[in-house]
């Protein structure tokens, strides 16, 4: 699809709703996990939230080299350098997959301190490490994944992704309850199980992604002699991927510090923030979705060199994400607590977690925000912007608002949730200010003819 034409709101929508319905069903991954978990016990759900912050270092990578491989490629489609971009690519693909080796073996080896430092024990600690063990090994599958679909988003095209998670997601769903419970002839693995039907999932959504790219359009310029791994292409793929990374691996490190937090209050509160991250997840999917699209757009359109599509396409897709979160906000507050107590019985669970959720229905509108200055900041090739301000907003910062909502103020568990909101607040302010000062020089320096 060329983005650097037509009507902008048609096409971001054309391109933001596959892409959101397929994240949707990416999302339902997590939420059968922590079905089928809450099924087998609280335990089993605490051992999944623990899980999370190193399930999403393994996300950080793939959407990070994901993100920067979609931003190059689509810059060089908008410079119609369709060789180099299918170049770009196949580099991408490569390096991907050495990293993704890597990554798993660190965190196959690394889990088991780190969930002791978080203060599991007992079941909690084996059906953590249970899961987070399995994961870890299909890390390659997973994160190579992003970077086969970044192929057709780099080119407009959100629907085939989708298709190909509606259908893992599928097969998740069936495999799920037999080995994690124990159904017919297969023993109940418990989240051994879990992780297990995950990972096949997983591997189903390769395959089908890999048929859909090399049918693309892009894909008739390949080449063999692209697999060779060129200098100058693996180090344009670092430095746009690299940060991108590092931005996702911010909100890892933040989410462990959020999760030592909350694991000072109880296998129950660690438990709700688990059940209430994965509610999140399902109502900012219409950002993520948005933000995809906007990537995509913003990455032709910088290098066709056009930036006053870009902006407009910035405030369309901005507008428009806003005007959904209203509906999930409403969800949130009137019905937060009953949408818990689909993956718990315990009823304290419950409760924590719809005062996490009471908040997120706030907190929702500033992602937009953040998203939407991310995807721009990825476009024009300045993702180290994003890895500062996520830097500032979950890491640095956190420690000091927790201490003081939570423990000057006393208000507990609550006190943490209003610290991410107001910690947000300020890391969307600043964030977009600055995305509007590197747009305006970005310009200026491309009507001075200047080099990109």
């Amino acid at each position: 699809m060329d983005l650097t034409n037509g009507d902008i709101k048609k096409q971001l929508i054309s391109m933001a709703v596959p892409a959101g319905t397929g994240l949707l069903f990416y999302t339902l991954y997590n939420v059968v996990d922590t079905f089928y978990a809450g099924l087998i016990s609280t335990e089993a759900i605490a051992g999944l939230s623990i899980s999370y912050p190193l399930y999403f270092i393994l996300l950080a990578f793939a959407v990070g080299f994901g993100q920067g491989t979609t931003a190059l490629v689509s810059i060089a489609i908008g410079k119609k350098k369709f060789n180099e971009a299918i170049k770009i690519h196949i580099q991408a693909l490569v390096i991907t997959l050495l990293v993704s080796v890597t990554i798993g073996l660190i965190t196959f080896l690394l889990s088991k301190p780190v969930f002791l430092y978080f203060g599991a024990e007992g079941i909690f600690l084996s059906n953590g490490l249970k899961y987070i063990k399995i994961l870890s090994i299909g890390a390659p599958i997973f994160i190579v994944s992003f970077v086969v679909n970044s192929l057709l988003y780099a080119q407009g095209d959100t629907k085939k992704n989708r298709n190909a998670l509606i259908i893992s997601f599928f097969i998740n769903l069936i495999f799920s309850p037999f080995l994690s419970l124990g159904y017919g002839p297969f023993p109940a693995l418990g989240t051994l199980g879990i992780a297990l039907a995950t990972v096949i999932s997983q591997l189903f959504h390769f395959f089908f992604l890999s048929y859909y790219a090399i049918r693309s359009p892009l894909f008739s310029y390949f080449s063999y002699n692209y697999i060779r791994l060129e200098l100058k292409f693996v180090l344009r793929i670092l430095r746009q991927s690299i940060p991108s990374s590092l931005n996702m691996f911010m909100i890892a490190v933040g989410f462990f510090i959020m999760q030592k937090f909350v694991t000072g209050y109880g296998a129950s509160a660690s438990a709700a923030y688990g059940i209430a991250l994965r509610i999140e997840q399902i109502i900012l999917l219409p950002a993520i979705g948005f933000s995809s699209a906007l990537l995509s757009m913003v990455g032709q359109n910088f290098g066709s060199k056009n930036f006053g599509r870009i902006y407009e396409a910035f405030l369309i897709s901005l507008r428009l994400s806003l005007t959904m979160m209203i509906f999930g906000a409403v969800v949130l507050i009137f019905a937060g607590e009953r949408i818990a107590g689909f993956f718990s019985r315990d009823s304290e669970v419950i409760i924590i977690a719809g005062s996490y959720l009471f908040m997120v229905a706030f907190l929702a509108f500033i992602y937009q925000v953040i998203d939407r200055c991310d995807s721009v900041l990825s476009g024009l090739r300045k993702p180290s912007v994003n890895v500062f301000y996520t830097f500032i907003r979950l890491v640095f910062l956190p420690p000091f608002v927790i201490y003081l909502f939570s423990e000057t103020f006393e208000k507990g568990l609550i006190g943490i949730w209003w610290a991410i909101f107001f910690t947000n607040l300020l890391g969307s302010v600043f964030v977009y200010f600055h995305m509007r000062y590197i747009f305006k020089n970005q310009e200026r320096l491309v009507k001075g003819s200047s080099p990109l």
